[in-house]
């Protein structure tokens, strides 16, 4: 049986305050609205609140406002399908000049879109030379291919499909040189859409990199850095795109490029501790409604940074009181984090369950399915119905405020909770 810790006197008056009008029968009422949108191993798939499955989707990425989905089909080379989220109805379907594949599909990367949708990007061939293929959405077209020579894999683009951005990854050989671990040294190039070339100027924050000091990105002069790709997330005005890494030898930072003006700005001053890298997989973003504050979080540490998602400085660091220690048993899916509609309260995975944090004082306000290990967590639209997927598929339906449980739903093979979404 689940058990559910609030146990916290200082949550009392949070709770009562908003927790007035929303009773568990209403929240189970108003959960039949709600959909789930889920990874498994081979596909994305959508199922409601009592584990049916709506829709299964194959090779698929949706668009941001989840009202189509982008599917690859079964073809040599396969093509590209737009699919209508509410029927599962085909609209449309483009061949594909070769064999591509969604940028996330390998393991954890963007997912090839632009933050207004308008442009996905999907990967072809890597290693001599790098493939891409670029595609209109809205046109329901082709906009190009690029061949770059290479090894590179996608990082971004912008908004108006002008600006793609690569990760090129430094050689085994230039490692050595220059006396880096190749495994995690890259640094970002911009490949020009309109002339179909990849830009000589490089995407680097020109004020760190001429600094004599190292630092968490270790960034240089000549733009390679030092890190492991974890998650990233855009800006609410589509101009700033958010990547979350972590260097081995130093620590996290957050890699910030401007969409638009093809420059770029590091955050380094997230925290450091010890055995930190053993638990870097508990990293994740979320940005609060606003679009003001960007959160940086991991639950396996205990941490939480807030960062001013307009200056790009770290507001404040806590560490949370009150978490469990330890390290979950498994860390196959990358953690997530979510922040309610009013702003106010953070979710995000424990070692075991789910806490509930106050974002004006960090303080710790519920513990929520503590004999569980999180893989993936959602709020539904309101905020008043949390959704949490344990390490064995299983999704818990709780109440946001109370963690009390509300049901629990099958997925039959479910690897990670992407969303809900609201009929």
């Amino acid at each position: 049986m689940m058990r559910s810790a609030i146990g916290l006197a200082a949550a009392s008056a949070l709770l009562a305050s908003c927790a007035a009008g929303a009773g568990d029968q209403q929240g189970r009422a108003t959960a039949a609205n709600d959909e789930l949108v889920l990874r498994t191993a081979s596909a994305i798939q959508v199922r409601d609140t009592k584990g049916e499955l709506l829709h299964s989707f194959g090779r698929a990425v949706a668009s941001p406002d989840g009202s189509v989905y982008y599917a690859l089909d079964g073809a040599s080379p396969p093509a590209l399908q737009w699919i209508e989220a509410k029927t599962g109805r085909p609209i449309t379907r483009l061949a594909l000049p070769g064999a591509f594949t969604f940028a996330d599909e390998a393991g954890p990367a963007p997912t090839g879109l632009s933050p207004n949708g308008r442009w996905l990007v999907l990967v072809g061939q890597t290693g001599a030379t790098s493939s891409f293929a670029v595609i209109d959405t809205a046109l329901l077209k082709l906009a190009a291919t690029a061949d770059v020579p290479g090894a590179f894999t996608y990082d971004a683009i912008s908004d108006d499909g002008s600006s793609l951005y690569l990760t090129e990854r430094i050689g085994a050989e230039t490692a050595r040189t220059l006396g880096l671990n190749a495994a995690y040294s890259y640094r970002v190039r911009v490949y020009d859409v309109p002339s179909s070339k990849l830009s000589e100027t490089l995407v680097i924050d020109v004020k760190l990199a001429s600094q004599t000091t190292e630092n968490n990105a270790a960034t240089r002069l000549d733009g390679i850095m030092n890190g492991i790709y974890q998650s990233s997330v855009p800006s609410r005005d589509g101009q700033w795109n958010f990547s979350f890494y972590y260097n081995p030898s130093r620590g996290p930072f957050i890699h910030v490029l401007h969409l638009n003006s093809r420059n770029a700005f590091c955050i380094l001053d997230l925290p450091i501790v010890p055995g930190g890298y053993e638990k870097r997989l508990g990293w994740s973003l979320a940005l609060a409604p606003s679009g003001t504050t960007l959160y940086a979080v991991n639950g396996a540490l205990g941490m939480v940074s807030a960062i001013d998602a307009t200056t790009l400085k770290v507001r404040s660091t806590a560490t949370i009181a009150g978490l469990s220690s330890g390290t979950p048993a498994t860390q196959e899916v990358a953690t997530r984090s979510a922040v309610s509609p009013d702003g106010r309260k953070l979710y995000f995975p424990d070692a075991h369950g789910v806490a509930l944090v106050d974002t004006l004082d960090f303080a710790l306000r519920g513990l929520f399915l503590t004999d569980r290990v999180v893989s993936s967590l959602s709020l539904s639209a309101d905020g008043r119905r949390l959704y949490a997927m344990s390490s064995d598929g299983t999704v818990w339906l709780l109440n946001a405020l109370t963690g009390r449980q509300l049901a629990e739903i099958p997925t039959a093979g479910g690897k990670a909770l992407l969303r809900v979404e609201s009929r």
